[in-house]
């Protein structure tokens, strides 16, 4: 704990700042350094634990033709590696929402999600929905099983359409997980995950320069963004 004392020496001068305004600032600077601190026993105090998600999209070709099957599969075993605190923790029957999109990156429309130019194919044995905008965008929304202390989802794409796609992935812990806890977490810090697909890698990203859209052109400042949402960019021909 930290205490802070103010004492006047006789020969100080009197100034116009109030009590007020001292406490605040003095308040400011103690909460400044606090949030810095980490407990060793649970991580951040504050912040975020970022568990990594590892994915494979195989096979891992920048051209599909149409009626190709592109398969994209996950297989974690616990404990799971939260890379904030470079350690790994038990998480047992916890629940991981995914969201996947897929940009149709030849359109005029901005992050148009266009999940409905593939077949989807997915066992029923998996908790998961589409969800279709009013726009007529749609994306899918899925989680992981979890069995024999292991973390697990596969589906498959199967592509009807020729064009540019941008395909991502992002954790959906908060919004449909609600308020999840793991033994060890610090009551303050968040949780979140970041998707690493075929181990982080590149993953074509130079195709979105080959975009007719020129928004995606842009992306090339936000490739942290791409690998941490499981980019993967790829091409449809007939």
């Amino acid at each position: 704990m930290i205490y802070l004392i103010a004492i006047k020496p006789k020969f100080m001068k009197t100034t116009n700042i109030n009590t007020g305004s001292l406490l605040f600032m003095l308040f400011a600077i103690v909460l400044s350094t606090y949030s810095c601190i980490k407990d060793d026993n649970c991580g951040p105090k504050y912040g975020t634990y970022e568990f990594v998600l590892p994915f494979e999209l195989s096979p891992a070709q920048s051209v599909f033709h149409i009626g190709d099957t592109i398969t994209i599969s996950s297989s974690i075993e616990n404990p799971i590696y939260d890379r904030e605190t470079k350690t790994k923790y038990q998480l047992d029957s916890f629940k991981f929402y995914l969201t996947t999109t897929i940009f149709d990156m030849d359109t005029n429309l901005i992050d148009f999600q266009y999940l409905d130019h593939f077949k989807l194919l997915i066992d029923s044995s998996y908790s998961y929905f589409v969800f279709n905008y009013n726009s007529g965008a749609s994306d899918l929304n899925c989680q992981y099983n979890y069995k024999n202390n292991t973390y697990s989802i596969q589906y498959k794409l199967i592509p009807k359409k020729t064009g540019h796609f941008f395909f991502s992935q992002w954790s959906g812990i908060n919004y449909f997980g609600g308020n999840q806890h793991f033994s060890g977490q610090c009551d303050k810090a968040d949780i979140d995950a970041k998707i690493y697909m075929n181990g982080r890698n590149d993953n074509n990203f130079h195709l979105m320069n080959e975009a007719e859209n020129y928004h995606y052109k842009t992306w090339n400042k936000h490739k942290e963004k791409y690998l941490d949402n499981g980019g993967y960019c790829f091409k449809v021909i007939e």
